[in-house]
């Protein structure tokens, strides 16, 4: 019995990870219900969920908390606009699901990849956000070659908040519960699997450019 509440048995490990992603979820639920801060909680919830993907053991309301005080500005730019981007696409899909046309058809399935485009984009904007310092042009560029430049990993993101809302569109009956819960987090760590591994990369890399530089 005091092996299966060991704080290093690998069940104890995965159910303490479905609390702390309970607990960041309502906050950031929280956050985001005024909508303008929408951006800010997205990306101090990807700053907790990148440090739990790396073990780095952290209290998740304190960290995010701190994240979202130090994003809140930005945070909330970036959220206005691609709410704004997303609104406007959502928008002429509808105007174009109502049209009876072969080019209306074509034109869906164009904002349809555009859509897809922008949901990739937005996944890397925040967590760029929340992990390095940077003007939000920076940091929107930035996304968009991380888009560009890793398509599977991208596409893959994709799938996974479109299998979320089949999801929560599947079991309706207990989809405002299940969204409260874990309607962000879980997909925000399936995310963050995908592109944690690039931001790795880029700061092993500019370790080494900074250590060269230091050398010469």
């Amino acid at each position: 019995m005091d092996r299966f509440f060991d704080a290093d048995n690998p069940l104890m490990q995965f159910l303490a990870r479905l609390v702390d992603l309970a607990v960041l979820n309502l906050m950031t639920v929280a956050v985001m219900l005024p909508v303008v801060t929408a951006g800010a909680g997205l990306a101090a919830m990807n700053n907790v969920l990148i440090h739990l993907r790396r073990g780095d053991g952290t209290y998740v309301w304190k960290m995010f908390l701190t994240s979202l005080r130090q994003n809140l500005k930005q945070g909330i730019a970036l959220g206005v606009l691609f709410g704004i981007i997303a609104g406007a696409l959502a928008a002429e899909l509808l105007l174009l699901h109502a049209v009876d046309a072969k080019a209306a058809t074509v034109l869906m399935i164009m904002l349809s990849v555009l859509s897809a485009c922008v949901l990739a984009a937005g996944v890397y904007t925040f967590a760029l956000q929340a992990r390095y310092e940077n003007r939000v042009s920076g940091t929107l560029l930035n996304a968009a070659k991380l888009t560009l430049g890793h398509p599977g990993r991208s596409f893959a993101m994709v799938v996974i908040w479109v299998l979320l809302a089949l999801a929560l569109w599947y079991i309706r009956g207990i989809a405002l519960l299940a969204f409260l819960l874990y309607g962000l987090s879980i997909p925000g760590y399936l995310c963050t699997m995908l592109y944690d591994p690039i931001f790795r990369k880029m700061e092993s890399e500019g370790e080494d450019e900074s250590a060269s530089q230091e050398i010469n």
